[in-house]
């Protein structure tokens, strides 16, 4: 039996003791609004972080919600949707209720709000003609 890890095409290894410093290199990729329903005041969407070394890119996403005007809160922080395995001290990779929680902590590290209103500044005209 192989102990070997097989990795989805894309993935990337990133220990988590190197977490709080590649947090610094992670950049905002893009942003994007949902469309909202008629009559529905909540505006949604995604944003995905990234960070690039060589020639890989490991990128981080996650759902948020404006709660209101200039208020955006993260739909589900457990929920980050990432191509990174992380791995622990010893290279193993981190049982899911700690990768989950890991990549809740590096979302909080990062200044991600500030790039989704900009986002909505942007798509506020298009918004108000629909």
């Amino acid at each position: 039996m192989s102990s070997s890890i097989r990795l989805p095409e894309g993935s990337v290894c990133w220990p988590v003791a190197a977490l709080s410093s590649a947090a610094q290199d992670v950049r905002h990729a893009v942003t994007r609004v949902n469309q909202a329903r008629v009559g529905d005041r909540c505006i949604s969407g995604v944003t995905r972080w990234e960070r690039r070394h060589a020639n890989v890119v490991a990128w981080v996403e996650w759902d948020w919600v404006e709660m209101e005007d200039g208020t955006i809160v993260q739909t589900d922080p457990l929920s980050v949707r990432s191509n990174v395995l992380l791995l622990d001290d010893r290279s193993r990779p981190l049982l899911s209720s700690r990768r989950r929680t890991t990549l809740a902590t590096l979302v909080y590290l990062l200044p991600w709000q500030g790039p989704v209103l900009d986002e909505l500044r942007v798509a506020a005209p298009l918004r108000l003609a629909a």
